[in-house]
């Protein structure tokens, strides 16, 4: 059975669902099932005020008006603030 499960993150923030792994040498994003391509990073979500960037050789989540200052993943760490 696969491992990946090991190396993954979600995050809820109200009614959005974020997850991510990493895949191959990337991170992976999905939000609320949909993967967004790291090409189409920064990613603002359009009802809440969250946003998912590019930072270093991971993606950091930002929502500040929920509580939330930072998620920072990478392939090896993950950092809440």
């Amino acid at each position: 059975k696969d491992h990946i499960e090991q190396n993954h993150i979600n995050v809820k923030i109200a009614d959005i669902d974020i997850d991510l792994y990493p895949k191959n040498a990337n991170v992976v994003v999905n939000v609320n099932g949909m993967e967004i391509p790291i090409n189409n990073l920064p990613y603002q979500h359009p009802t809440a005020k969250i946003q998912i960037r590019p930072k270093g050789e991971g993606i950091s989540i930002y929502a500040p008006t929920h509580g939330l200052h930072e998620v920072y993943f990478d392939r090896n760490t993950w950092k809440v603030k």
